[in-house]
């Protein structure tokens, strides 16, 4: 049975969406193949923790992600490495300097020198990998993140008297700001999950906005959210993925996200893309749906359809698949 060690960051209390997506793929392939788990120590440098990963490598060696520079203690092995998104590698470029140089240097100049293959979750973060590093397209594969068995569907009959707009996560490329401009004067309310900044949380008391503030959910808490919402907000900035998209059309609620990048390619025909720094398409956008029953119903059907190439199992065997391509060609030269 081929053997296969995961490599992953330390472990966490809370951000663990690489270390969710990898369980779901090590319990479907758990009679295939052999997996073991190597989790960095976050009381070790990263040159201990990268010395303690070549002690612990298989026949497949995975690095699932964000901690790249460990393909450095993994030369001479056979090697995958997983890329969620590289919208950290473009803040830094453009905010600071010298730890955008460093960052570039070890955890991709360096390491992909010994990745046999790179995994990427959509075609936008793929495209950026072979413009940024120059790595080869033959050695990329697209696999993308699978939606959790948790988020089952519920239908809706009907909305919330006063709709509610769920919006995942924080930070300003997630776009609560202009959220709050479209949402000004409607009566909505916004379910936010994350820590918006000071001057959101002024606007959003200053324009007299409904909203709840939530943090540190499990993922029955957050099911119960999208069950609660009728619409979800996910027209970022930016994006690797846009996995909120995918669990709001598994519970079966309408979707408005961004008609740029990987929002745009994960959701297609199956929700309403708007211009993330339009404001005007943002509310006109929440008023169609929240207005027009048949267009909102048309989009969950259609959110339905779109799920199903995103099934854990699906992923799993197509993670198998490269595991069993690369078993059996010879080591790249480094």
């Amino acid at each position: 049975m081929l053997s296969i060690t995961y490599f992953y960051r330390e472990p966490r209390k809370t951000g663990v969406s690489i270390e969710g997506i990898f369980k779901l793929v090590k319990e479907s392939l758990k009679d295939k193949v052999e997996i073991k788990e190597f989790y960095c120590d976050a009381k070790l440098s990263r040159l201990q923790n990268t010395r303690r990963a070549g002690r612990s490598a298989s026949d497949i060696n995975h690095i699932t992600g964000d901690v790249n520079f460990l393909a450095l203690g993994l030369k001479g092995k056979k090697n995958i490495l997983t890329i969620h998104d590289l919208g950290h590698y473009d803040t830094l470029k453009k905010r600071n300097f010298y730890k955008y140089a460093v960052y570039k240097l070890f955890w991709f100049k360096y390491p992909l020198k010994y990745i046999d293959i790179v995994t990427v979750v959509s075609q936008f973060t793929k495209s950026k990998l072979m413009e940024y590093f120059n790595f080869p397209e033959d050695r990329i594969r697209i696999i993308h993140d699978p939606v959790k068995p948790v988020f089952q569907f519920v239908k809706k009959e009907r909305l919330n008297a006063t709709p509610v707009i769920l919006m995942m996560g924080t930070g300003k490329h997630k776009n609560l700001d202009n959220l709050i401009e479209a949402a000004n004067g409607t009566g909505f309310h916004i379910d936010i999950i994350g820590w918006p900044a000071k001057d959101e949380l002024e606007r959003l008391n200053s324009y007299g906005i409904s909203h709840t503030i939530y943090n540190d959910l499990t993922d029955d808490e957050v099911y119960k959210r999208y069950i609660e919402c009728d619409i979800l907000f996910n027209a970022s900035f930016y994006e690797g993925f846009g996995m909120p998209i995918i669990e709001a059309q598994s519970v079966g609620r309408a979707v408005i996200t961004s008609n740029i990048g990987a929002m745009k390619e994960v959701a297609g025909n199956t929700a309403v893309l708007v211009d993330p720094g339009k404001p005007v398409e943002i509310r006109n956008a929440i008023m169609k749906l929240v207005n027009d029953k048949a267009c909102y119903d048309e989009m969950v059907e259609l959110g339905r359809e779109n799920i199903v190439t995103y099934q854990h199992q699906l992923i799993a065997q197509q993670y198998l698949d490269v595991y069993e391509e690369l078993s059996q060609k010879s080591k790249i030269k480094s």
